[in-house]
């Protein structure tokens, strides 16, 4: 797919703008198919390319008007109109100051509003004992949290569900937050969601998300530079033009993270209302329904127990989510089945309701051997959410 955008004149009484884009036919497409895609219609496909009939060929390139509201104050200027991807990466501005072992880095991008932003201070060769990638970056962000918790309150039900990922993004970063130095290659997000197949990608489920939800926003924020999804089977993965050919899945989040402007496009969508709404529901329906479902047992004493009758108070569900947000859901369980059977022994309980769950999130922490999750679990007891039952 050619993504070079240009901007003309078409169908005035349904556009007074819209970017082109090409596409080519690939086996058992039909116009019908491409235009659903697209979400357009067969005769304005057929109108822009000259077709008299509705037969295609496979390698066929294919015109396609994506239409853009008008007067939408986000459009690129005119004198921008008709630069390639790669010359649209060049206007996000890297600056670096060289230290004896890394570099001080800080980005200059485009903000939706046309305006511009700088980000704080990061730095490469990150420092710690989970580093793979020297030329990574650390970067908590400035897109908080709590400022525009106004964007997704509607997603949030029970309300509760607002502070428990608030809670989990104060150890994690803003909804612009960025790590590209451990071995998920590069993560994105306010709990930084991850890029890489091994760790689930589930940024590209972000990335995906915001793409169905309003593709205008994807266009401006990710596909004039390059970066797309693409859909095989029922699969997605995330592609990145390059001036050699087109990267796929791991090797174009490696090469996001290598690349700092790459790095300032994600950096930029991150003051997108329509990234801040993906990001909450993706969070809510990967971590937060799937840690507190109902339908979540254990089997303890060969009984077979349903989580919700046992932790249950606000601190507990706060502690479930943030276990299934560091471990995947069945590492959490594993790792509360543990420490219920200690708390059983240590208290000779019959009655699993009656379990003390602050004493969980103690001997939970004693018993994670990583410090800095040991530590992410004792901050629970200090937060303002109630153990009681």
């Amino acid at each position: 797919m050619s993504l070079n955008i240009q901007y003309n004149a078409f169908h005035p009484f349904l556009f007074q703008n819209f970017p082109k884009m090409t596409h080519t036919v690939k086996p058992q497409e039909t116009l019908f198919s491409i235009a659903k895609r697209y979400g357009i219609s067969v005769a304005e496909i057929k109108k822009m390319n000259g077709l008299n009939s509705d037969n295609l060929r496979i390698g066929q390139i294919l015109n396609i008007p994506l239409p853009v509201p008008a007067g939408n104050p986000t459009l690129p200027p005119q004198s921008t109109q008709n630069l390639t991807v790669f010359d649209r990466r060049k206007l996000i501005v890297v600056r670096k100051d060289s230290k004896p072992s890394f570099n001080n880095i800080s980005i200059t991008f485009p903000l939706p509003n046309g305006d511009t932003s700088t980000t704080g201070l990061m730095r490469d060769n990150v420092q710690s004992i989970v580093t793979v990638n020297p030329k990574g970056v650390s970067y908590q962000g400035k897109s908080d949290y709590a400022s525009h918790q106004s964007l997704f309150q509607d997603l949030c039900n029970p309300p509760f569900y607002v502070d428990v990922l608030k809670y989990v993004a104060s150890s994690e970063g803003f909804f612009d937050a960025v790590n590209s130095y451990d071995k998920a290659i590069f993560s994105f997000g306010f709990i930084q969601f991850t890029g890489s197949l091994a760790t689930g990608s589930i940024l590209t489920r972000v990335l995906k998300r915001l793409k169905v939800r309003d593709e205008y926003a994807f266009r401006e924020a990710f596909w004039k530079y390059g970066i797309n999804i693409q859909d095989v089977g029922s699969n997605s993965f995330v592609t990145l033009e390059m001036p050699d050919g087109q990267l796929t899945g791991d090797d174009a989040f490696r090469a996001i993270a290598n690349d700092l402007q790459l790095t300032g496009v994600f950096i930029a969508s991150g003051f997108r209302k329509s990234m801040i709404r993906a990001q909450i529901e993706i969070a809510l329906e990967e971590y937060v329904f799937k840690a507190l479902s109902p339908n979540v047992t254990l089997t303890i004493n060969n009984q077979k127990i349903v989580l919700n009758q046992v932790i249950f108070s606000q601190g507990g569900f706060a502690l479930r989510v943030e276990l299934c947000i560091n471990q995947g859901l069945g590492g959490s369980l594993i790792a509360l089945k543990k420490a219920i059977e200690q708390i059983i022994v240590e208290n000779n309980l019959s009655d699993l309701s009656r379990i003390n769950e602050r004493r969980l999130v103690e001997i939970l922490s004693a018993n994670e051997p990583q410090a800095f999750r040991k530590q992410r679990i004792l901050k629970i007891l200090n937060s303002n959410f109630s153990f009681e039952k």
